[in-house]
């Protein structure tokens, strides 16, 4: 279900685009220069994993502000202790007087200890910021039918958030038993993963499409069981500007361990760690030496300083040494 793609080549602005597939929703992982995502995809976002407010990880909030202000479908946007005075700052800049009408509606959320503490801003408030009631924080940050999402702190000389997403349940079509039972694939076939992720009723109708003659009506337990193969979700970790220190390493293999997918910031070459150290930032080997001890499938190395433009392909290939497994390029 989870379809993921970074928001800019590896030198540009962090960021992380992760569609739901069928769902018509998706998560974004950092919020820096989005003008590059159509209107229509930014109106599918419902979720921001912000790790933290540097300028390249949330220039892009005025943006998707403007965006969903006529959007009826609540925004939440989650950040580290602070977060809710930045977010606060940026509305706070802009004049509401004509946006009573308006359906915008955000959550701000910001991880503090082990309390999550949150404001909600709404047209109809004038987007003056509403106090909601804290939770308890203890690593879970969300959880639905379709994901879940966790959170890290890690040190930047700030704390920063660390994030990974699972998918509940991935769901996919055994095609051998499709054709055996003379059905073939159409939309139908999303109808039936959305109606068992939705856990609909065992004697909800499905119609199928037949490969040979008029549609074939089911219960949707009947032929799900017949046809659905269902194994544990896709699970997808972020994590960029942190120090090289045991204490992040320990955070971070903790929460990506055995992770599909690592996004992890190689932002420079091993033989600029003195650079790296002094700007609390990984060298490309230290992102592979993460990697390996999380024992993750994919490492998708991304944030390089620009300075390695033209060398991406060797900073990605120290990575790959340290690492001993696949390269994902997003």
């Amino acid at each position: 279900m989870f379809v993921p793609s970074l928001l800019h080549e590896p030198t540009g602005d962090p960021g992380l685009w992760i569609d739901l597939f069928d769902e018509n929703r998706a998560i974004l992982v950092d919020l820096g220069d989005v003008s590059g995502l159509a209107t229509r995809k930014l109106l599918r976002v419902e979720r921001v994993f912000v790790t933290h407010t540097h300028i390249d990880h949330f220039i892009g909030f005025d943006r998707l502000l403007r965006m969903i202000l006529a959007r009826d479908r609540e925004l939440v946007l989650t950040g580290p202790p602070g977060f809710l005075a930045c977010v606060r700052g940026k509305i706070a800049g802009y004049t509401w007087n004509l946006i009573s009408a308006y359906p915008v509606r955000i959550r701000a959320e910001e991880i503090d200890g082990g309390v999550v503490r949150s404001e909600t801003y709404a047209g109809i408030d004038g987007m003056a910021p509403q106090p909601a009631p804290d939770r308890p924080f203890d690593g879970a940050l969300h959880a639905e039918r379709l994901y879940t999402a966790h959170a890290a702190v890690l040190d930047h000389g700030i704390p920063v958030l660390g994030f990974a997403v699972r998918e509940t349940e991935r769901l996919a079509v055994n095609r051998d038993r499709l054709e055996r039972l003379g059905l073939k694939p159409g939309p139908w076939l999303r109808d039936l993963k959305q109606a068992v992720r939705r856990c609909e009723p065992p004697d909800t109708a499905v119609l199928a499409e037949a490969a040979d003659g008029p549609a074939r009506a089911f219960r949707m337990a009947e032929i799900a069981g017949e046809i659905l193969i269902r194994t544990p979700g896709q699970r997808i970790v972020y994590v960029t500007d942190f120090r090289f220190t045991p204490d992040n390493v320990d955070r971070v293999v903790a929460l990506a361990h055995g992770a599909d997918l690592l996004v992890c910031e190689t932002m420079f070459a091993h033989d600029d760690e003195p650079l790296a150290r002094e700007r609390g930032h990984l060298t490309a080997r230290q992102a592979g030496e993460i990697a390996r001890l999380a024992e993750v499938r994919r490492l998708a190395p991304f944030h390089l300083s620009p300075r390695y433009k033209g060398r991406e392909r060797e900073v990605f290939a120290e990575a790959a040494a340290a690492f001993g497994g696949p390269i994902a390029e997003l």
